[in-house]
């Protein structure tokens, strides 16, 4: 797999991290609007080719797969053209701004014979592949829980007056979309899709959401998803069945450790994840592309359409509209 990249943020550079440490792969090219960015990128990670024309990128041959970690919004419109042009495509999380727009380009790989996937890092970690096979030692689920709660330095900027893409309703921004995602992965990763949704939210006067509870509605039980931008706090995930619990520890885009509490004791798992939570995925989607495995490409990309499905459903219960809705 031979990779160009779209995009100069820090999530690019963990994401070329994570290159260098899986094999069969590597990166080409990267592109920016501006040329210094890119040469500067480009230098940093011993990459050969910079773009600055995404025309030009998209028809070099020589690599296959276009990473896409550009604003929200623009994630629909780079993946389209990349896919139309026969290229793969891993495209970072939230995948599209609706649901309409995932259908569509989920079509267009599928027309093209390309593969598609949404860079998540949750159902990848080995942590949590542990997490699926231990769930039934605590018996029926009564409780799920999960916070991500990270004070971002661009909530500052929102406060002074600035209006930071990630806080923009025009770039599809918000904590929902951002960091309360990887709760809703967890989750739906664990237990499909949820009866109801429903999200309550903090907002700025702008109208997008700085931090608030997701609630989902399951046979049996609920589950609240916390995703926070404007305040720190312990991040974890509890699972509280009815002959045990899960803890883990840390946010569940990360889910550093997993404890096991039942009747027979703690059982504390910790297999030494890699610190870059961004290489299990990648490794994942290598695995596949040089497979050739068309289902297991299939079983992610109808995950990730479940998961747009119920965050555009929680997004709208609390009235938070992007204009890619009017579309």
């Amino acid at each position: 797999m031979k990779i160009a990249t779209i995009g100069t943020g820090f999530i690019v550079e963990r994401f070329l991290d994570a290159v260098k440490q899986v094999e069969g792969v590597e990166c080409y090219g990267v592109y920016s609007r501006t040329e210094e960015k890119a040469r500067t990128l480009a230098a940093q990670f011993n990459v050969a080719a910079t773009f600055t024309d995404m025309e030009v990128m998209l028809e070099d041959e020589n690599y296959d797969t276009v990473y896409v970690a550009s604003p929200n919004s623009l994630h629909y419109d780079y993946v389209k053209q990349a896919l139309e042009k026969g290229k793969h495509v891993i495209c970072e999380k939230p995948f599209t701004s609706t649901l309409r727009e995932l259908e569509e380009l989920i079509a267009l790989s599928k027309k093209k014979g390309v593969f598609l996937f949404e860079a998540i890092t949750t159902i990848h970690l080995p942590h949590f592949k542990v997490i699926q096979e231990k769930l039934g030692e605590i018996g029926n689920l009564k409780v799920a829980q999960s916070n991500y709660s990270q004070y971002s330095s661009r909530y500052d900027k929102l406060k002074a007056g600035e209006t930071p893409n990630v806080f923009n309703l025009e770039f599809s921004g918000g904590a929902l979309s951002d960091l309360n995602i990887y709760n809703l992965h967890f989750m739906i990763g664990l237990f499909g899709g949820p009866e109801e949704i429903s999200y309550v939210p903090n907002k700025h006067e702008n109208g997008v959401d700085t931090s608030g509870i997701s609630v989902l509605d399951y046979d049996g039980f609920f589950a609240t998803c916390v995703g926070s931008k404007d305040t720190t706090g312990e991040n974890f995930v509890l699972l509280q069945g009815e002959a045990g619990y899960i803890h883990v520890k840390g946010a569940a885009n990360t889910i550093d450790k997993v404890e096991i509490h039942t009747g027979e004791g703690v059982e504390t798992i910790d297999l030494g994840q890699n610190e870059n939570n961004m290489v299990a995925e990648l490794a994942a989607f290598v695995e596949i592309f040089e497979a050739g495995d068309g289902n297991a490409a299939l079983k992610l990309l109808d995950h990730s359409a479940t998961v747009m499905k119920f965050l555009e459903a929680a997004r709208k219960s609390a009235g938070i509209l992007y204009p890619a809705d009017e579309k």
